[in-house]
This record gives structure tokens, C-alpha cells and sequence, in this order.
């Protein structure tokens, strides 16, 4: 009887069509009757029909990049609808692991970056692009060299072996990069940071997950649609190190003698002394140049002005038969301040999605990417740095003039035409050289993509397969001529190398989705995963020295036999997954999600291969309650709560076999046998690693949403960690994998974003980021007393953290007799007693100076639009950075008397009888006479590298309507864009972000003026 009834009531047949704005039909787009699981979707031409329970039944049209709609029926039986574009309805719905979700019913901890935020900024790398962006995630340059990217870590560091990677997956490929991508090709990026949102991802979102959706055509426009964007920019220096000018260098080059001259007796140490040891016999040209204050400049000779050019031309559109298509194609080239150092990036992608008919749809996205990488010389920079102001690139004639265009391969050795030295007194190589001989060619190809079909037998039921695959080779050339640092050392030859690496990896998906809807309260999704992943890498590696002729890396068989070095590898790794996820909705205000995952792993022992990662959240939309629905203030409220568990396999392929990897030789009867051995204990016991997070998070949304954001606190616990352990030799063996460890990661993350002004010409929103996360080792070798300090490894402390003497001046004459207590004396840096026994020792007398960890990071985003113009500004910091600066282990060096040093205020120089002035200093040893903890402890180089960064200003102009009109063309827009035009900061390196660089490569600072157009036809 009750079915019956139902089936009369639900007699109203109603039809029609849904389209666009410019008329045209739209397929795919879901109409529900409102408080039923009744409804249907358009086809091809956006016509539908369907019979609602009655004719006063309200119509809730929806469908991606469209605002949604309530149509009452009233009555009618056809009912024709024009949806209107809703450019902030993308924001509505975030990305998460095999699936998307309405942002209002997130449970877990996400952040979502939209297209236009990825290239506001117009960089060739996306992780630059969404710097500062994201509150939880620290990205930062690794060296400010154009190639070397950008390090990326969410939520603190877990690992003890490696740099902790976020998982990584582009239109559902799991990959370890996306700087192969351009910007321009970005639809979205979602960032999963708790473990309840990556749990999905099981062994492979420890560390969180970035998942990256590229343009497809799920979201082109009916008709054809062209843009193209292109713009240009001079990269310029900026920010300098100041380098002590050519009399400050003197004084300091004579005052760096006293400790070696006269038995170190510098009272007693005469004018004439002092300059036979500075000038001497061999060092005439150089007295005449300090006399003459004629100095070179360095700066000049070596750094110039780099470009950046990005061109994007792409094609979108939707066909009548509900084929959607979308074609990009550009072109990205970049030269850096340094001569010889440069990037080419080619990029052609290719998104289809076809709906065959009402069951069956049908899509795949292919990416193809050319990378032509060249890094030039990695000392250049360094030697033009180092070397003093008085020196020149030229050779002199026996009078001692510059015979300019002929270089001298060591200025600082500079001869006369007899042999005899002009100046002695550095073998830094001369950079003009080293960068017209050096080269450091890089060639990759990336071919990236998946296919998938869905079929839907039901209204309430998906099936969906996914295959998808990652090929990518790459070719690195390296090649040093004779006229280089290294070609020097290596018999005045050059030398050269080739590596090359081919890998190919994929991943097979099968899920299945349930959507239902229970008596209108109770809303069900139901994930089911099954996952393949394989992943094979081959590669090859030759070398050799002294060959006889420069011809790069092209002729490596030419060198000297008994130089030869060659090598080749085979790694597989396997993953085998299985995942279900239940969300649950009731009344739209009480919200669970609840996941689980199992992960079976190759590179893991038998026995341990297999673990589970299960997840479970909680959220509560407060807003929706009566107490609160009609409240003026409060426009949305919603509290989460999570715990999850996420793994990680990390340890290379076949480190739980006895592998053969370490070759050795032998005497056989006489003859010298190859041999071979493992280089490490297996381990059959090693499992995976875990890390359980807690996070408590609160969305809100205050004065109809004008202020709005989210603050996150979460607790992080990482245990099994593995680590390379030192064995006893006894054992015969160095180290074994083991799981040894766990660290802590807790931290608080803010949003904030609010809408200032918002009327018809003029808008402006701002937005603010805050993030504090504590690093912590909690436990090692099991226990969690004894501190691992030989390994760097500190309980309750940090994993970057800094542990040695504390610096605490210099001693001075009067402390001469203390000094001497402690086997010193004046002028040598002073370490603080800790423990006041009158001895300074490495067990009792070091102690954590600090770690590289900010204690704080935040952002700030401005946008704001008056009639056709806009303005952009962003800016990050990083506060509280506590970092071993290598720059200043280079160039405040005071053991070091012939390079260049930067400007000190002061060093120590001790009472003499010279004329050279006395100087007393805390900060500056005397040099030549530092000391063991300066010169062996290095205790003077730790330095404050927290700044403010201004990111980027960008100026742009809309072209009006009438003059596109008349132009025949959409939209036009004008654009001026600056990067990194101001940095804060009391670091004197090349640059604050990347202060904790090797001082080989880092680069130094520079701004990026752009001028852009983006036309839409």
C-alpha cells in the first residue's frame, strides 16, 4: 500500500534545458528535487526529464564553475534554466584522495590554492609560486641557483635519514616532484597536513600530501575558447654582501701577519718585520696597487643581469556531443645572475573528458615536459668572492701592467713574464676562467598522464578505474676544462662525467563510490580502493680525468685508463593497497569521516610488509543550530576534531637483504681478485615507520563571512623512525636499519582572510597566515635519556638543532693569565665554562645553541581592484632562524689572510710596534691566532637569518569592455610585477632564505622586474 501511494505521488513529469549565459547548453548538470535522492543529470544537448513527487517541488540545480540554483516547479512541466558563472564556487569544493568534497564539510585539515594564486607571481617553479601561502607549509629556496628548486616540509621534519618530501600527486599520479609542471597549467593545488586527510595515502602522506590538478576539460566552457599570457623580466642583483673595500682589506691583510711574524711577539714586531712578511720579495705589484688604493671590483666582472620570459598559449572548449577538451602549450626560459646558468622549460598538456552517454564517461589528461637545465660552474661565484680587492683577472708585463684580455688562471699568483712573482698569495682560481670551462648540462623528459573510465549502473553507485603513469629520463654532463679549479688539481686536464637515469613508475585504481541519501537527514559517501604501484629506476653513471682535449662530456673514453670510474643500477619497488573511507552527514550539521588503509610494501622484510592506516574525524557545524542560525555576528562556526595514522617505508629497495653492494679487492695466490661484501647488516626485523596526529581545528566566519578563517593545533607523533645505527665492530659489520626512534612535531596554524571593501568599483580583501611548530626527538635506541651526539641526534630538542661551545668573546690583554688557565691566550676566541670547573671539555661544556627551525613563520596577501585596475602584495617571514651560515665560515674566516673578507666592524689586533693601530674586539679573533674553538669548533658562524621577505607587488590594467569589444576579443589585461623587491633582515649573506646553503652554491640575491599581457579570445 505504501508503495503505491509513493509511486502515485511521484507523477509530475517535468523537462527542459539548462545553458549558459551565452546560450549555450550545458550537459552533466545535476538536478535533485530538494529533500529527496530523486533527480537526474542533462545530456548532451543540456536537456533533462525527470517526474518529481509534486508540482510543488523545488528544482536544486548545481554543477562545477556555475552558482547554484532553487527553481520552484509550480506547476509547470517545462522548466528552461540559465545558470549563472560563479568564479568562487571552485573554492567551495576541495580536492582530497581519490575524490572531491564541499569545503563546509571538511573534517580534516586542508588548504586549497587556487589557479590564479599559482601564477599571480609568473615563476617558472610551482613551489615557488605558493610560497607563503599556506600556513603549516615552509617552503623556501635550497640555494637561490636557478635549477636547484625549492625544499618543501609540512608540519615539521619526521625523518632521522632524509628531507621530509610531501607526498605529491598530480591529476592522481603519485610523483617526488612537480617542478616539472608549469604554473600556467594549474587548475588547483590542495594541500592534506593532518593525517586524518592524508590517512588515504597510508604509508605515503607522513609527511602530508599536495595533491595538484592540472587543467582538464571537466571545466571548459561551452564553444571555443583561446588565451595567451606571456611576459618578460630582468632579474637584477639586490642586497649584496658589503666586502671590506681595498684600504679596510690592507689594514686587515698587514694586522693578519702579527701571530706569524717575530715568533707571534707583536710588541716587539717593527714596521720592517711586519712588511717582510706582508710584501716581502714576491709581492711587489700588490704593494704598489694597496699604495695606489687601485682595487678591482669583483662584483662587476662576474654577476650581470639574468631574464625571465613565460609564454602560455592555451585552448579550451566543450563540444555538442559532450566532449570537453583542453590544450596548453609553453614555454618557460630563465638566466641567472651568474653567467652560464640557465633553464628552458617546454611544457605541452592535454586534457580530455567525454561523457558518453547517461552510464559511461570518460577522460584522460597527458602532460609531456622538456627540461634544458644548465648550472654552469658550482665555484664561480664563491672564487669572485673570495678574492681581494686588489687583484685582477689579467696578467701583468715585467713593469707590472695589466696586459688586459689575457687572463691569469690564479690571480693571487700572479707572474711576471720571467716566472718570478708579482703577488703571492691565494690560489683562488680566477671565475672568468672557471665559468668559460665549466659546464653542468642537465636534459630531462617527463611524459606524465592517466586514463580512466567511470561507469555509474545507479544513480547512487560509481565505478571508476584509473591508470595512470610517470615515464621520465634525464642526462647530466658534467665537464670541468683545463683552465678551471678542478682542471688545476688534476694535471692542468680536463676532466668529465655522464650520468643517466631512466624511470618509469605507475599506478592502477579501482574504487567505487556510493553517494546516498537517507530520508533527507542522512547523507552517505562510501569510498572502496584497490591500489597497484610499481616503480622501476635504471641509471648509469661514467667518468673520467686527464683527457687530452677539451670536447665536454662527449669523449669521456679519451681520458687516462686507470681514471675510469663507470657504474650502473636497477632498483623496483612495489606497493600493493587496499583503502575504504566512510563520510557521513547528519541534517547537515553533525559530521563523520572514517578511513582505513593497507599498505604492503616490497622493500620491507617478510613478516612486515603489511600495515594499516586508519583515520577518523569528527566536525560539527555550530552555525546551523537554531541558537545560532539567525545570529548577526556569526556566519559560520564549525569545530573538527582527528586523530589519524599515516607510514613510511623509508628505506631504499633491498636494505632488508644482505645485498652485494660494496666492492672490495683482494689478494688471490698473488693476483689482485674483485671482491664483494654488503655495506650493511640486514635487517630482517625492519617495519614501518608511523606517525599518529591529533588535530583540533575551528573554521569561522564572522559579519555575513566579510572576516573568515581557521586555526588548526595539532599533536604529531612519529615512532619506528628508521636510522642507519652503528653496530659494534665486533660485529663485523658499520651500521644496520633499524627502527630506533621517534619525534614529536606540535604546532598551531592560522588563517585569516578578510573582505575590507566590497562595493561596485572598488574591493579589497587581505589575508594572514601564522604558523609555530615545535620539533622535538622524543626517544632513540630505544630509550630516552642518552643523547645520540655523535649523530647529531638530542633528546627533547630539535632535529636541525646546533649543539657545541658556546661563543662568548674574545680574550682580551687584561685576561691574559685566565686565558692561559685554559691553555689560551689573548686574542683567541672564548667558549663559555658551563660548569665552571675550570676546564673547558666536549662532554661538559657544549650545550644546544639553537636550531634552523623558524619559532615562527606568517604571511600576508592583499588584493585589491579599483574599476579596471588591481594591485597584489604578498610578503612572508620566517622569524626566530638560528643557522650555521657558511658564508660567514668563508668569508670571516680570520685564519685566512689573502682572500676578501666581508666588512667586519672590527678583529683583533694586538699592541704592537708596527704603527699598525691596536684594536680590541669581542666579536673577531686576531687572526692567524683564533684559537681551536674558532678554527676547529667554528663557534663564530652561527648567526640570526629570520627576515621579513616582500614577495611580490604586481600592478595590472583590465582593458574595458567597449574597447575589447571593438578589439573582437574577450578580455585583456596589462600587468607590471615585482619580485622580491624588499628583504628585512640582520643576515649579511647573499640571502636569508636559503642562509644554511653551502657556500659553494648558494647564489646571491636578486629582484625581478616583469612587464606581462594576458589576452582571452
Amino acid at each position: 500500500m505504501g508503495n503505491e501511494i509513493y509511486a502515485q505521488e511521484r507523477s509530475t513529469p517535468i523537462s527542459g534545458t539548462i545553458i549558459d549565459e551565452t546560450g549555450q547548453p550545458i550537459p552533466g548538470v545535476n538536478i535533485l528535487e530538494k529533500g529527496t535522492s530523486n533527480g537526474t543529470t542533462t545530456d548532451f544537448d543540456g536537456k533533462y526529464t525527470f517526474k518529481v513527487t509534486n508540482s510543488n517541488a523545488v528544482l536544486v540545480v548545481s554543477y562545477v564553475g556555475f552558482a547554484k540554483q532553487e527553481v520552484i516547479v509550480g506547476g509547470n512541466s517545462i522548466i528552461d534554466i540559465t545558470l549563472k558563472e560563479d568564479l568562487e564556487s571552485l573554492d567551495e569544493v576541495v580536492v582530497v584522495g581519490y575524490g572531491t568534497i564541499k569545503k563546509s564539510d571538511l573534517t580534516g585539515s586542508v588548504s586549497t590554492i587556487s589557479a590564479s594564486d599559482v601564477t599571480e607571481k609568473n615563476v617558472t617553479s610551482p613551489l615557488e609560486a605558493i610560497q607563503g601561502n599556506i600556513p603549516g607549509v615552509q617552503i623556501s629556496s635550497s640555494s637561490g641557483r636557478i635549477g636547484d628548486g625549492f625544499d618543501i616540509t609540512i608540519r615539521g621534519n619526521n625523518s632521522l635519514l632524509s628531507e621530509t618530501k610531501p607526498l605529491f600527486v598530480v591529476d592522481g599520479v603519485p610523483t617526488d616532484d612537480i617542478t616539472f609542471l608549469n604554473p600556467q597549467d594549474i587548475d588547483r593545488i590542495d594541500v592534506l597536513k593532518d593525517a586524518s586527510s592524508a590517512a588515504i595515502y597510508g604509508s605515503r602522506g607522513a609527511s602530508g600530501v599536495v595533491i595538484v590538478s592540472t587543467k582538464s576539460g571537466k571545466s571548459a566552457k561551452s564553444g571555443l575558447n583561446i588565451s595567451y599570457e606571456t611576459s618578460y623580466g630582468t632579474k637584477e642583483v639586490a642586497r649584496l654582501p658589503k666586502m671590506m673595500g681595498g684600504e679596510k682589506w690592507w689594514y686587515y691583510h698587514q694586522s693578519a701577519y702579527f701571530a706569524t711574524t717575530n715568533g707571534g711577539d707583536a710588541s716587539t714586531t717593527t714596521a720592517d718585520m711586519l712588511a717582510g712578511s706582508v710584501v716581502g720579495s714576491s709581492n711587489t705589484v700588490l704593494l704598489q696597487r694597496a699604495s695606489n688604493n687601485d682595487t678591482f671590483d669583483w662584483y662587476d666582472a662576474v654577476l650581470e643581469s639574468g631574464s625571465q620570459q613565460n609564454n602560455y598559449l592555451s585552448i579550451n572548449g566543450r563540444a555538442d556531443n559532450g566532449l570537453a577538451y583542453s590544450l596548453g602549450l609553453g614555454l618557460q626560459k630563465e638566466t641567472g645572475n651568474v653567467p652560464n646558468e640557465s633553464i628552458d622549460k617546454y611544457t605541452f598538456k592535454a586534457g580530455v573528458n567525454h561523457k558518453i552517454n547517461e552510464k559511461f564517461s570518460t577522460g584522460a589528461n597527458i602532460t609531456l615536459a622538456r627540461t634544458d637545465e644548465q648550472l654552469g660552474s658550482d665555484v664561480a661565484m664563491r672564487e669572485a668572492f673570495r678574492l681581494n680587492p686588489f687583484l685582477t683577472p689579467w696578467k701583468v708585463d715585467e713593469n707590472g701592467n695589466e696586459i688586459v684580455g689575457e687572463y691569469q688562471d690564479q690571480p693571487g699568483k700572479l707572474r711576471f713574464p720571467d716566472g718570478s712573482y708579482a703577488i703571492n698569495k691565494t690560489s683562488t682560481y680566477n671565475p672568468l676562467l672557471e665559468i668559460a670551462n665549466s659546464s653542468n648540462e642537465i636534459k630531462r623528459w617527463r611524459t606524465f598522464g592517466n586514463l580512466y573510465l567511470e561507469y555509474k549502473p545507479l544513480e547512487w553507485l560509481t565505478l571508476k578505474t584509473t591508470y595512470s603513469g610517470n615515464y621520465n629520463t634525464s642526462r647530466q654532463g658534467e665537464f670541468s676544462g683545463a683552465q678551471t679549479n678542478a682542471g688545476i688539481s688534476n694535471e692542468n686536464l680536463p676532466l668529465s662525467s655522464l650520468a643517466k637515469s631512466e624511470n618509469y613508475n605507475y599506478t592502477w585504481d579501482n574504487q567505487f563510490n556510493i553517494n546516498y541519501i537517507l530520508n533527507e537527514d542522512h547523507v552517505f559517501n562510501f569510498l572502496g580502493l584497490q591500489s597497484l604501484y610499481s616503480n622501476v629506476t635504471e641509471s648509469s653513471f661514467l667518468s673520467s680525468r686527464e683527457q687530452p682535449f677539451e670536447t665536454g662530456f662527449y669523449n669521456i673514453g679519451s681520458g687516462e685508463a686507470g681514471t675510469f670510474n663507470l657504474g650502473s643500477n636497477y632498483i623496483k619497488k612495489t606497493l600493493n593497497s587496499y583503502a575504504v573511507r566512510l563520510n557521513y552527514s547528519y541534517k547537515d550539521k553533525y559530521l563523520l569521516t572514517a578511513s582505513n588503509r593497507w599498505d604492503g610494501s616490497s622493500v620491507l622484510s617478510e613478516g612486515n610488509k603489511w600495515e594499516s592506516f586508519p583515520s577518523v574525524a569528527l566536525a560539527w557545524k555550530a552555525s546551523k543550530e537554531s541558537f545560532l542560525i539567525d545570529n548577526e555576528t556569526i556566519s559560520n562556526l564549525k569545530a573538527r576534531v582527528s586523530i589519524g595514522y599515516t607510514g613510511n617505508d623509508n628505506v631504499d629497495s633491498y636494505s632488508t637483504l644482505n645485498a652485494l653492494n660494496q666492492q672490495v679487492y683482494y689478494d688471490f695466490n698473488g693476483t689482485s681478485a674483485n671482491g664483494w661484501l654488503a655495506e650493511t647488516l640486514a635487517n630482517s626485523d625492519l617495519t614501518w615507520e608511523k606517525t599518529r596526529e591529533f588535530n583540533i581545528g575551528v573554521d569561522f566566519g564572522l559579519f555575513k563571512n566579510r572576516i573568515s578563517g581557521s586555526v588548526d593545533v595539532y599533536d604529531r607523533l612519529s615512532e619506528d623512525l628508521i636510522y642507519a645505527q652503528a653496530l659494534p665492530l665486533e660485529s663485523g659489520w658499520e651500521s644496520t636499519f633499524a627502527n630506533v626512534g621517534s619525534v614529536s612535531n606540535k604546532g598551531v596554524e592560522i588563517l585569516l582572510t578578510t573582505r575590507n571593501i566590497k562595493t561596485d568599483d572598488l574591493s579589497w580583501s587581505t589575508t594572514f597566515t601564522f604558523t609555530k611548530n615545535t620539533n622535538k626527538l622524543e626517544s632513540i635506541y630505544g630509550q630516552s635519556e642518552v643523547s645520540d651526539i655523535g649523530n647529531n641526534l638530542h633528546l627533547g630538542e630539535s632535529l636541525n638543532s646546533y649543539y657545541n661551545y658556546v661563543f662568548d668573546g674574545i680574550w682580551q690583554a687584561d685576561e691574559a693569565d685566565e686565558a692561559a688557565s685554559y691553555g689560551q691566550s689573548e686574542g683567541q676566541a672564548k667558549v663559555k665554562d658551563l660548569n665552571n670547573d675550570g676546564v673547558i671539555d666536549a662532554n661538559n661544556d657544549r650545550t644546544i645553541l639553537g636550531n634552523s627551525d623558524p619559532d615562527w613563520s606568517g604571511s600576508f596577501i592583499s588584493n585589491l581592484t579599483y574599476k579596471n585596475f588591481d594591485l597584489s602584495i604578498s610578503a612572508f617571514t620566517n622569524q626566530g632562524v638560528f643557522a650555521y651560515s657558511e658564508f660567514h665560515q668563508n668569508f670571516t674566516d680570520v685564519r685566512d689572510r689573502g682572500r676578501q673578507k666581508l666588512d667586519i666592524a672590527d678583529w683583533y689586533i694586538p699592541a704592537n710596534a708596527a704603527g699598525i693601530p691596536a684594536q680590541a674586539s669581542n666579536s673577531f679573533p686576531q687572526p692567524r691566532n683564533a684559537g681551536t674553538y674558532w678554527r676547529n669548533d667554528r663557534v663564530g658562524y652561527y648567526k640570526d637569518a629570520s627576515f621579513i621577505k616582500v614577495k611580490n607587488i604586481a600592478l595590472g590594467y583590465t582593458l574595458s569592455d567597449n574597447v575589447v569589444n571593438k578589439l573582437k576579443i574577450k578580455s585583456c589585461r596589462i600587468y607590471a610585477n615585482v619580485l622580491n623587491p624588499f628583504v628585512i633582515t640582520d643576515y649579511e649573506g647573499y640571502d636569508p632564505e636559503w642562509a644554511v646553503a653551502g657556500y659553494n652554491i648558494a647564489r646571491v640575491s636578486s629582484v625581478t622586474y616583469q612587464l606581462g599581457l594576458s589576452l582571452k579570445f
